[in-house]
């Protein structure tokens, strides 16, 4: 857009407008910021939602007429763990969940443990998964009932997803939300439709399907029904996994969470509550074990229809059994899809904090995705499913490897933010576990105690059943190898098996720090204003921008002020200083487009003074705050002189915030924070 200048115009816009299309990636080796809060939850819901189509089986066969109760007590843990990963991810929104907190609480090697714990189970979602969302296709083809067939469906439907989760986190976040809101219409419309055909049976599921002795577990497989119950929730980790992939961590992640939350509850007790209707437990376990919910669709009885175009038996199973076989599988894929995300994100982080191969950190340039680690989360996962081909009982004994891995690695969780309350009371927690108490003045969380004394019961009474052998010796075989491997890398790499051998987290961290007067002036910062004027410090000030706009939400605008000798009319024609305005601008553009996935306004301005220009430009465009950089490490350089003269007078005069950074010497990377050598400091106010 351009304006025509009058005669006492000083200031000339020569082309302001938004970019649309996108720069080339090949100078950004990083994660992409994509997610919003409807991206996160449809991964979250899709690990934790999908769960009922395969662990109402496995609960039931353990539970039987108490599944609804054994559910009911897992979704309380589940409570005390979403709000321990709410807190712990808007703590350290980086790509890591459990393996971030056990670092910061503990050391690095609790930290490996508790990675490498979650990729074993990240594993077991994605096969587990695949191989159960073949399993409800086999109401269109009869074969996929042979475990072989459908563990080959599975391999290959891993495969597929593989290489969709290499082409990137937004297409698949798309697929993601497209399909859990036709799935979670249809768990409603399925529970509606048992209530109101099947629901002759709320007397007959109290008297005689939930209190007969037929049909009642005895105290021991009540416990540990309750543990594997916890099978239905244990995909949480996968949202925390995308800290780093989005837009706004430390508020979308306790938001989406918080969602998913409610929205499993309400579904893991009305499912069972009709499946226990239609039919004994044991058949549920028996003909319908692989595939609960098909079974669910299948009792619904058939009603009188009378109308002019249709009279007589409609069958609703008929219509509901296709339905629901489609609407399962593709939820299904959906939590594998998850747990091939979770997996390769934890390692991305490992591998950045030098605990495993550092190839599995690498990004894929074109894609900006772990392919590495993708590739070897999907490929153990084929792996796991075609050693299993000829197991019986593939999703029973998945299962008890479930409950011990998830359970051993949510204790470590949940003790790691219980600590951190201890270890780190004045960090900023833009979402606070509650309620909280004190003892002897330290903030304790109720919810993470809870959460560790219940997970760490049921881990402890898994590890000690003589039962139950499966999961707990895989888990405990799984857990030995890895700690042998980090033993022999860390001595090879000639690193300390405890101490960090990375300060820095994974980049680009999203600034927890709190700005200052932040309560009072989140209303306020709506549009934000970062004047530039070379390539290097247009994408220093557009990476500081994007960050505090994870905590504002603001529109960032980018501005160029050439100045126009006087010689000249300050319209005069430069088309070498308005390439290399356009030149500048493009790298703010290009670390916003392709890092954080947001736009920038760029604007660029034909001036006398840059200083007096852009307080004026701030005032006609109502801007909240102006980041602007003083340089003083170079002061030899004419435009850093000119340009800290610009930075006095705009502090001294703009008529909003002002924070002035400061660049200072640069650190050495391996000890410099990500945020290294910044001190924002407010220039001025209103």
């Amino acid at each position: 857009m351009t304006t025509e200048p009058d005669s006492t115009q000083q200031v000339r816009v020569i082309r302001q407008h938004r970019v649309v299309e996108r720069a080339p990636r090949d100078t950004v080796g990083r994660l992409r910021r994509a997610l919003g809060v409807a991206g996160v939850y449809a991964i979250g819901y899709g690990n934790v939602g999908s769960s009922i189509y395969y662990a109402l089986g496995i609960v039931a066969a353990y539970a039987l007429g108490a599944t609804p109760i054994a559910l009911a007590l897992a979704g309380i843990i589940f409570i005390f763990t979403a709000m321990t990963y709410a807190e712990g991810v808007a703590m350290t929104p980086t790509a890591g969940g459990a393996v971030s907190f056990a670092r910061r609480a503990f050391n690095d090697m609790v930290s490996f443990v508790a990675g490498w714990a979650l990729v074993l189970n990240n594993v077991v979602t994605t096969a587990i998964s695949a191989v159960t969302a073949i399993f409800y296709l086999a109401h269109f083809w009869p074969a996929f009932k042979s475990p072989a067939t459908a563990a080959a469906g599975g391999m290959a439907l891993v495969g597929l997803l593989m290489l969709l989760n290499i082409r990137g986190v937004k297409e698949t976040a798309r697929l993601n939300i497209f399909f859990a809101v036709i799935d979670l219409g249809t768990q409603l419309l399925l529970v509606m439709l048992g209530i109101q055909l099947i629901l002759g049976g709320w007397r007959d599921l109290v008297g005689y399907r939930l209190m007969g002795p037929e049909y009642w577990p005895d105290s021991k497989q009540i416990i540990f029904a309750v543990g594997v119950a916890m099978v239905a929730y244990v995909g949480l980790d996968s949202a925390a996994q995308m800290a780093e992939e989005t837009k706004t961590p430390t508020r979308t992640l306790p938001r989406a969470m918080g969602w998913a939350v409610i929205t499993v509850l309400f579904m893991f007790t009305a499912l069972p509550v009709v499946a226990l209707c239609a039919m004994p437990p044991k058949e549920l376990v028996t003909v319908w074990g692989n595939d609960p919910v098909a079974g669910i669709a299948s009792k619904l009885p058939a009603v009188e229809v009378h109308t002019s175009v249709l009279s007589g038996q409609l069958s609703v199973s008929a219509l509901m059994l296709p339905w629901v076989a489609i609407l399962a599988f593709t939820i299904l894929v959906i939590a594998a899809n998850a747990g091939i995300l979770a997996g390769s994100r934890i390692l991305y982080n490992m591998a950045h904090h030098k605990q495993i191969f550092s190839p599995l950190g690498h990004v894929s340039k074109r894609f900006q995705t772990p392919a590495v680690a993708i590739l070897l989360v999907a490929g153990v996962a084929i792996g796991v499913i075609a050693v299993s081909m000829r197991t019986q009982n593939l999703l029973l004994k998945l299962g008890e490897l479930y409950v011990f891995i998830s359970m051993f690695a949510f204790s470590l969780a949940h003790l790691s933010v219980w600590l951190l309350r201890i270890k780190e009371p004045n960090t900023p927690r833009p979402f606070r576990a509650w309620p909280t108490i004190h003892i002897k003045g330290k903030p304790i969380s109720v919810t993470c105690t809870l959460g560790f004394l219940c997970c760490a019961a049921i881990w402890l009474w898994t590890t000690l059943s003589p039962e139950h052998v499966f999961g707990r010796y895989i888990g405990i075989l799984w857990l030995v190898c890895g700690m042998l491997f980090y033993v022999w890398y860390r001595r090879r790499q000639g690193l300390a098996l405890l101490e960090p051998a990375v300060v820095a987290e994974v980049p680009p961290l999203v600034t927890t720090e709190l700005a200052p007067r932040r309560k009072e002036m989140t209303q306020e910062i709506k549009r934000i204003m970062i004047p530039v004027h070379s390539r290097e410090y247009a994408e220093e000030m557009a990476r500081i921008a994007c960050d505090l706009n994870a905590l504002y939400v603001a529109h960032i605008v980018a501005v160029y002020a050439i100045e126009v000798p006087r010689t000249l009319p300050v319209d005069a024609e430069l088309p070498e200083q308005i390439e290399e305005a356009e030149a500048v601008l493009e790298v703010a553009r290009h670390i916003a487009d392709t890092v954080y996935d947001t736009q920038i306004e760029t604007v660029i301005l034909q001036v006398r003074s840059p200083g007096p220009a852009l307080v004026e430009y701030a005032e006609e465009r109502d801007i909240d705050l102006i980041l602007i950089s003083v340089h003083p490490d170079r002061p030899g350089r004419r435009e850093d002189q000119v340009f800290s003269t610009t930075a006095d007078y705009v502090a001294r005069n703009a008529p909003c915030w002002v924070w002035t950074v400061r660049r200072g010497a640069r650190r050495p990377a391996e000890t410099s924070p990500d945020n290294g050598g910044r001190a924002a400091q407010k220039g001025g106010g209103r």
